[in-house]
């Protein structure tokens, strides 16, 4: 491996990087970004490293439940074995063009700032992950003479990043009764994962410079989980970034919930751990002490630990439809795939014989329920064969946590809102295959297979990647949609190109104007399906 060394004054140390002369990128790996040392409290900002510190390598990810993640997207290339550590997957990774690392000279050009939050439903994934390696996006924006820095992140999740239960609350009350913190010092009892995000852009704007980055002008892009949560750190009021691409996820379908929807999963894991009849503080003294591996063993692995709505640093309130705070991300890019609810899949055949009386329960009249099963094709379900019931609770779930949150985003975002729907079939083997899927557009942004894919998939590829890499410049991509009503479609096939919703012919919007005004209630429902 060719490496190169570079001096980062801002971390009083001299950083090792592979030096990729095929892709002309200095790439490192596994940079520390926070440090924790206790379970179950908030991460704070490293800004210092070893006076030589090797970035070659990538650092450890959080540990993740037993359960295999099973993914839409199954690339061919095999992750790196990088093990795992929930205090010491609090790392990063940055590609930088050689130059950029090579020239340090006062007047130098800082480059656009792109920074990767992975998803995984906040329970799985990392910065390492092979279908998201960074050579060919970064090559991309080299081609089309717009270079930049690209950034991404690792953070706590599951049970070690979401975890909140009314011990944690205790605790957090009784600290706060006893310490009196510097001003403007936050401190959390739950939502650690999205303070260890917020540390690592913090990290950005204190150190990105010393490999070429402008802090001034940060794009967050993420997928799934890690979009849903960029959106919460705008309903935060404190996103340090300047663009975001939200990409298939939004509050409030992915979070923040009441804590109360997350306390049953924390009794589960004390009674699997054999900690339920001890007192609140010698139950989390002795929860701590556990090995990791322990915790990952008596947790639910279906277990609903996400972001909550705390009132600290999540409202408590927001609704599809309010208001989005004043902040500094004034333009985002938002959008989905077609079948999206297909992650679902696994929970669609118990429901087939109750569907209807989970709906009967959410909405508040017969004939609120009746027309909510005339929209969405389920007035028979329990006659109905089930793949046509199957395809019917897609597109139900595929609308109530994506499309239509999308939709009413992009309508309200009090900056510049650009919607995208992607519609080109998966070439992948497996179920995808045919469909355009949860996950396929963050596959494609960085095209790590774009040469075994068929022609149009290829070109479809490369223009988002471009039109990704245009709006972190500070370009327009397309249309405005609370002006233009335009949205860019990304196929199938030759078709991609601006369109309206009037003349959209491959999605169906009839739901819309009807549930701009049940909502709350199929919200409801959405999370009564999935218990």
């Amino acid at each position: 491996m060719a490496t190169i060394q570079i001096e980062c004054p801002t971390l009083g140390a001299n950083l090792v990087a592979e030096k990729d002369t095929t892709s002309s990128l200095a790439l490192f790996r596994g940079i520390p970004y926070a440090s924790v040392t206790k379970r179950w409290t908030q991460s704070r900002v490293r800004d210092s490293l070893p006076a030589v510190f090797d970035a070659t390598k990538f650092g450890p990810k959080c540990p993740k439940p037993q359960s295999s993640h099973s993914s839409m997207i199954t690339v061919a290339l095999k992750n790196p074995d990088v093990g795992e550590d929930e205090f010491a997957c609090l790392n990063l990774n940055i590609a930088a063009p050689l130059e950029a690392v090579s020239e340090k000279n006062a007047g130098r050009k800082l480059l656009p700032v792109m920074v990767w939050v992975h998803g995984g439903a906040f329970r799985h994934g990392s910065n390492s992950v092979t279908k998201y390696d960074p050579q060919v996006f970064s090559l991309d924006a080299r081609k089309a003479g717009n270079p930049i820095i690209l950034v991404q992140i690792n953070y706590r999740l599951n049970v070690f990043g979401f975890a909140a239960s009314s011990d944690l609350a205790t605790e957090f009350a009784s600290r706060t009764a006893k310490q009196s913190l510097p001003e403007n010092t936050p401190d959390y009892f739950s939502n650690f994962g999205l303070v260890d995000q917020h540390n690592a852009f913090q990290w950005v704007q204190n150190h990105i410079q010393d490999f070429g980055g402008d802090p001034s002008n940060v794009t967050a892009f993420g997928v799934s989980a890690g979009s849903g949560s960029l959106h919460m750190h705008i309903l935060s009021g404190q996103p340090l970034f300047d663009r975001a691409i939200l990409m298939s996820g939004t509050a409030p379908m992915m979070g923040p919930l009441p804590a109360q929807y997350i306390e049953p999963s924390w009794i589960k894991l004390c009674k699997n751990s054999g900690v339920l009849d001890q007192t609140s503080e010698v139950r989390l003294e002795n929860l701590r002490s556990l090995p990791a591996e322990h915790l990952m063993q008596h947790c639910d692995p279906h277990a609903s630990f996400i972001p909550i709505a705390d009132d600290k640093l999540l409202p408590k309130s927001w609704r599809l439809g309010d208001a989005h705070p004043e902040t500094r991300c004034k333009d985002i890019i938002i959008g989905d795939t077609h079948v999206e609810g297909i992650i679902f899949d696994g929970l669609i055949r118990p429901l087939q014989n109750v569907i209807h009386d989970k709906i009967k329960a959410a909405f508040k009249t017969s004939a609120d329920a009746e027309m909510f099963c005339k929209i969405f094709s389920l007035g028979s379900a329990k006659m109905q064969e089930h793949v046509e019931f199957r395809e019917a609770m897609r597109y139900l779930l595929s609308v109530l946590m994506f499309h239509f949150p999308n939709l009413r985003i992009a309508e309200t975002y009090p900056g510049k809102a650009y919607l995208y729907h992607f519609e080109e079939p998966s070439p992948y083997e497996g179920k995808s295959n045919g469909l355009p899927v949860h996950g396929q557009c963050a596959v494609y942004i960085y095209g790590t297979e774009r040469e075994v894919w068929p022609e149009t998939s290829q070109e479809i590829s490369l223009n988002m990647a471009r039109l990704w890499i245009d709006f972190a410049n500070g370009k327009e991509p397309w249309g405005r949609f609370s002006t233009t009503e335009k949205f860019m479609r990304f196929g199938p096939g030759a078709e991609s190109g601006e369109k309206t919703l009037a003349d959209d012919d491959s999605r169906d919007y009839t739901y819309a104007s009807w549930l701009r005004d049940h909502f709350e209630e199929a919200k409801r429902l959405f999370f009564s399906l999935l218990g």
